[in-house]
């Protein structure tokens, strides 16, 4: 024991001491935080632009499902790369994925309508579905356990420019040209990305899977093995092994879909546009509470210790923040008449504090279960301070300092999960568990999403009621991520 355990504790020594900006991982690296880096561009920008595309196009009641369908889809996405990657590599779902997002900004850039705006981000919800797994499985591939966390925490890195200057750019754009302007300049990005991201990890093994080598017929680990021997073999009475079922490729995409469809339904039934509305909700959270768990690690909805509470959180931390990412834009906007590059302003505050609590986190300053329950309370108290400029009388700048506190709360807690979903998985495990992760928190996003919009656009008449809830329910996702932080141990 003491012989093996001399070279791998050599091995852990030599990971942690190494860079992600070393020779060996530099260029992976450099690659890896473009790719972030044109994901953040394209988030920070439509935020910032979406309320305008939404009046211009006199889409208002459809302005939270424009959100909402991009992580219907994403779902469906995400759970159909996952047998893909495990056939061909991440390579080449990576690229699909930036193909297919950029396509649908071409098609949201051209929308006549709001309807089709809706169906272009529908379009780029497939793609970034695929670049989310794939990302993750090339983080997992690439890089030794021991840089995982630095690796993340440079993609929180490459959050903060964008957040800097992106509100204030694409809100400058979208009132000196128009919103059109931001959709289609994005994919311009996507050309030096794509670039990098080939440059950097060309021989890592990008496009193609690992494989078992296969044992020539008649191979023994221990020598060759005489004809007696095997009739002895084939004579001695073999126990019955239990058969292992492998679910069809289809199977699992095929439930995601079911999920997504749902959520979409679940949505629409919330607006009680059509006489049929409550056959639909029913309907909606019948095929939610068959489909999901199918998508999920045992235990996750229950809160089960580990890992199942790992999954739980980041759907409750990310449904959280983004119902505030979405709503507080649109409220600076509509109700204090700010301009577009002001209102994004608190997006910035929140991207600059997300990427402090991180390099926070990736200190190791504060042990993880510790980082985890602080960056839930941080959200908490962020969007508890931003509800007050629902109030006429509340001045403007309270809302950046509560997005201050939430990105804080992000950045600390964020990555924290993810590191510890990839040590809690084995390394056959890593590709579903990631996706899970993924999947629980696109989807519960999407239905809630789906569901406040809904209730949004029923209080339009009374539009601060309407910002009031939407906050209210992220208050009440980020006090239940707490108590189940407590249980990530």
């Amino acid at each position: 024991m003491k012989r093996n355990s001399a070279p791998q504790s050599a091995e852990k020594t030599a990971a942690a001491s190494a860079s992600i900006w070393g020779a060996t991982y530099r260029k992976a690296t450099v690659g890896l935080f473009s790719l972030a880096f044109l994901i953040a561009s394209s988030v920070s920008a439509i935020t910032t632009a979406m309320p305008r595309a939404a009046q211009e196009l006199d889409g208002l009641p459809l302005y939270g499902l424009a959100f909402a369908v991009t992580m219907a889809t994403s779902v469906v996405a995400m759970a159909f790369a996952a047998p893909w990657i495990d056939r061909s590599g991440p390579g080449t779902p990576l690229l699909a994925g930036i193909a297919v997002d950029c396509a649908g900004l071409l098609v949201a850039a051209a929308a006549p309508t709001m309807e089709v705006l809706v169906a272009g981000r529908a379009i780029q919800g497939l793609g970034a579905g695929l670049e989310g797994v794939a990302l993750y499985v090339v983080i997992a591939r690439v890089f030794p356990s021991a840089l995982r966390g630095k690796m993340f925490a440079a993609l929180s890195a490459a959050w903060v420019l964008p957040a800097i200057v992106g509100p204030a750019v694409s809100g400058a754009v979208t009132d000196q040209f128009g919103w059109r302007w931001v959709f289609g300049s994005v994919p311009v990005l996507a050309v030096f990305a794509v670039a990098l991201v080939r440059s950097g990890t060309r021989g890592m093994n990008m496009t193609a899977p690992r494989r078992t080598p296969r044992r020539p017929a008649g191979f023994s680990p221990i020598g060759p093995v005489s004809s007696r021997t095997r009739r002895q073999r084939r004579q001695t009475p073999r126990r019955r092994l239990p058969r292992l079922r492998i679910a069809p490729v289809w199977r699992r995409p095929g439930w995601a879909l079911a999920a997504a469809l749902a959520v979409l339904v679940l949505g629409d039934a919330a607006q009680r546009a059509q006489r049929w509305w409550a056959a639909e909700l029913g309907a909606a959270v019948v095929v939610l509470i068959v489909a999901v768990p199918k998508l999920l690690p045992r235990g996750t909805w229950r809160s089960r210790r580990g890992l199942p509470s790992l999954i739980l959180m980041r759907a409750l931390i990310g449904t959280a923040f983004m119902i505030g990412d979405v709503y507080l834009p649109l409220l600076m906007i509509q109700q204090r008449g700010l301009p577009a590059w002001l209102a994004g302003l608190s997006l910035t505050v929140g991207g600059i504090t997300w990427f402090t609590g991180s390099w926070f986190a990736g200190g190791g300053f504060v042990p993880p279960h510790m980082r985890l329950v602080t960056g839930a309370l941080g959200i908490l108290l962020g969007l508890l301070i931003c509800t007050l400029v629902v109030l006429p009388a509340t001045p403007v700048w309270i809302a950046w300092l509560g997005w201050a506190f939430a990105g804080m709360g992000m950045g600390m807690a964020y990555p924290t999960q993810s590191v510890l979903v990839l040590e809690q998985s084995p390394p056959a495990e890593q590709g579903s568990n990631a996706s899970a992760l993924q999947l629980n928190e696109t989807l519960t996003t999407a239905a809630v999403l789906g569901v406040v919009g809904a209730v949004f656009a029923a209080l339009l008449i009374n539009p601060v009621g309407g910002f009031a809830a939407a906050f209210g329910v992220a208050a009440l996702l980020s006090l239940a991520a707490g108590l189940v932080a407590r249980r990530t141990g």
